[in-house]
């Protein structure tokens, strides 16, 4: 068996998620009121869903990294546009699928056997987020926003052979360059210039009757 490697394409659908709406009845503390720019990284863990057909998604394991701008807004607000470029995609494995058997003339023969195939889509995005931050305490804050991502190169790669006249439709390989979706989270100031932040974003567009699901883990670091 060798490695192969497609590259995939596709268009987007249209999908209704609702966005994250920050409540609180605690009291906010104000920050600092200075505009800040700043970089971040970490890792991240991403999947599709819902499964389809006989696709399961799992997660699969990338990184991002980037820069932000903090502007405060209201005491206890800020804002926080970003531009992250992230390494994010799935596994994938496709259950029942049939081995074709010929006999020494070409001819087909049944074959009553099913076997699994894996493989994993990685993308290349570059994600627009658009949060508003809400300090429920000095260092302590909850995040949401919209989230745009524009998606750059996806690729397939897989250590099994599609032989030659076999059904290989079970492949993913439509897909949209564009995800339109919401991110929140929550994050912690270390201290005056290091963040710890936890962050989910999930698309509400179908791209192919999928959507992406990931989590970031990351630090902030204003410069």
């Amino acid at each position: 068996m060798r490695k192969i490697t497609i590259i995939l394409g596709g268009n987007s659908l249209f999908f209704i998620c609702m966005l994250l709406v920050l409540i609180t009845g605690s009291k906010v503390f104000g920050q600092d009121n200075a505009i800040a720019f700043g970089i971040k990284a970490g890792a991240n863990t991403g999947k599709y869903y819902p499964k389809v057909a006989s696709n399961n998604y799992e997660f699969k394991l990338g990184f991002y990294f980037g820069g932000f701008l903090s502007v405060p807004l209201e005491e206890g607000f800020k804002f926080q546009p970003e531009l992250l470029f992230a390494l994010q995609g799935t596994k994938v494995t496709v259950d029942g699928l049939k081995i074709p058997f010929f006999d020494y003339m070409g001819r087909p023969i049944p074959n009553p056997n099913t076997y699994e195939f894996k493989y994993d889509i990685n993308e290349l995005t570059i994600a627009i987020p658009l949060m508003v931050k809400l300090y429920l305490s000095k260092n302590l804050f909850l995040e949401s926003g919209p989230q745009i991502g524009i998606i750059v190169d996806r690729r397939l790669t897989s250590s099994y052979q599609v032989l030659d006249g076999e059904d290989d439709s079970f492949i993913a390989r439509e897909g949209g360059s564009f995800d339109l979706g919401v991110s929140f989270g929550v994050g912690h100031n270390l201290n005056d210039k290091i963040a710890l932040n936890l962050r989910a974003f999930t698309g509400i567009f179908k791209r192919d009757d999928i959507v992406p699901l990931v989590f970031n883990l990351g630090l902030e670091y204003k410069l």
